[in-house]
């Protein structure tokens, strides 16, 4: 079980900006070859009504009408599920698929009002203490009314070290094709730390910087784990 707070700002193409504290409750659970997982989040958000959504589902509505807002409530929730195709030396594949459930108020902005589907690889590859993986995905967007979305490639490319047999610290990046004619891709860097407090408590602090007009200006979060 997981659950934290994640702040992020940015302008995403507009004249104002969008500040958004999401604070997600993550369940996730392995058995076999299989790992599934749950996440509902609570989204607070306040900016522009040309934007829509938080986190990674964030998506901004060229034919918004750009009216300053502040609005808060469930957010989309998340259900996702992958299998390990290939557990090999220091070679570990696994092949999932994603829902976002349109359980956000779409009239308040905190989420499109329609379902998207994803499929993708994430590939992991251990040297000694670095660890090397990337995703490699495609997304299939429900079109808002009046809106046609593209479906998305995406992709991320990370690095991380184990420092000590506690603690482990790491960069990605992370890339989204543009969704909108109108829109931008994703592009963003990521730094975090990760720390064992014991064998079932784990914290995670990370940073995040945009460069393009999908992404956030900046941003960070800080989660904590519970394993059993």
């Amino acid at each position: 079980m997981s659950t934290g707070i994640d702040y992020s700002t940015g302008k995403y193409g507009a004249s104002e900006s969008t500040d958004t504290l999401y604070m997600p409750f993550g369940v996730k659970y392995e058995t076999g070859d299989w790992t599934l997982r749950a996440t509902i989040p609570y989204v607070e958000t306040s900016g522009p009504s040309t934007v829509s959504g938080a986190g990674a589902d964030r998506v901004t509505l060229t034919n918004g009408q750009g009216t300053r807002r502040k609005e808060t409530g469930l957010g989309d929730i998340v259900l996702s599920g992958s299998w390990s195709a290939l557990q090999q030396g220091p070679w570990l594949v696994e092949l999932g698929a994603k829902v976002k459930l349109a359980t956000a108020d779409e009239n308040k902005g905190l989420g499109t009002g329609e379902n998207d589907y994803s499929v993708q690889t994430e590939v992991y590859r251990t040297l000694d203490k670095h660890t090397l993986f990337g995703t490699l995905g495609y997304k299939k967007m429900g079109d808002p009314d009046g809106v046609d979305l593209k479906d998305p490639f995406y992709a991320s490319l990370g690095w991380s070290f184990r420092a000590t047999q506690a603690s482990a610290l790491g960069l990605s990046y992370d890339f989204r094709q543009k969704v909108q004619d109108g829109g931008a891709a994703i592009r963003e860097v990521t730094g975090f730390v990760t720390h064992k407090l014991d064998p079932n408590w784990k914290l995670q602090g990370y940073l995040v910087s945009g460069y393009s007009n999908a992404s956030p200006d900046l941003g960070g979060g800080v989660f904590v784990m519970y394993t059993y």
